[in-house]
């Protein structure tokens, strides 16, 4: 549990939007969805046979992650796992955002060496996750506690991203099908019996890309 100190924080500030830098980024669950499904794909790749499911299924999970990547956000329901050499003096900025309105977990090393878990369904820190980026900080005039400060001493876990397909933005499930679309027709990076390559991407892609992104927030 956080315990209280003499530090007493008065005027709100506007948040900042950079994220706190993080030693790494995993994602500790998946999603249990897909921001499109096997019929919406099928449907736009115009198949209407079965045999292709399978490939097809794995070009939804790939094209998702690409987007995600591309957008520095989150589209499904995930869980993720950053690492810190220490707390920040005030809020820790997490990346991959919206940031869910879910427990958030924090796992540290106190300066016995000993781990140590708090949560913020228990009270022990707050959670804003209505930023963007969402973020978490210590409880009113407390401080987080103390680390060891040695590499990864801090671990914090939290879900971002949407519980329903429907509530992801219509740009970024787009683009999600274009690149299903164009892995499905184009499989590799040559055409065969030609030396001309094929086209990328269609600018499509770019297009709906920079209309779902954020922003610059690191």
């Amino acid at each position: 549990m956080i315990q209280p100190s003499t530090i007493v924080y008065v005027t709100p500030q506007s948040p900042a939007r950079g994220l706190t830098p993080y030693r790494s980024l995993v994602r500790h669950t998946s999603p249990a969805i897909e921001p499109v499904t096997l019929a919406e794909a099928k449907a736009h790749c115009r198949v209407d046979i079965d045999d292709d499911d399978a490939y097809i299924a794995s070009l939804i999970s790939a094209a998702r992650q690409v987007v995600e990547d591309r957008l520095d956000q989150t589209l499904m329901e995930t869980v993720w796992e950053s690492r810190y050499d220490s707390f920040p003096i005030w809020e820790l900025v997490l990346p991959r955002p919206p940031m869910a309105a879910a427990n958030v977990t924090i796992i540290y090393r106190n300066e016995g060496g000993e781990q140590q878990t708090i949560t913020s369904d228990a009270g022990d820190f707050q959670v804003d996750h209505r930023t963007t980026p969402g973020r978490i900080y210590p409880n009113y005039a407390a401080v987080w506690p103390a680390v060891r400060g040695d590499e990864n001493s801090v671990t914090v876990r939290w879900t971002a991203g949407f519980s329903a397909a429907n509530q992801t933005a219509p740009v970024s499930r787009h683009a999600v099908l274009l690149l299903i679309g164009h892995w499905y027709g184009t499989r590799e990076p040559v055409t065969v019996g030609t030396t001309a390559q094929n086209a990328p991407v269609p600018l499509t892609f770019e297009t709906l890309i920079a209309a779902a992104s954020d922003g610059v927030y690191r």
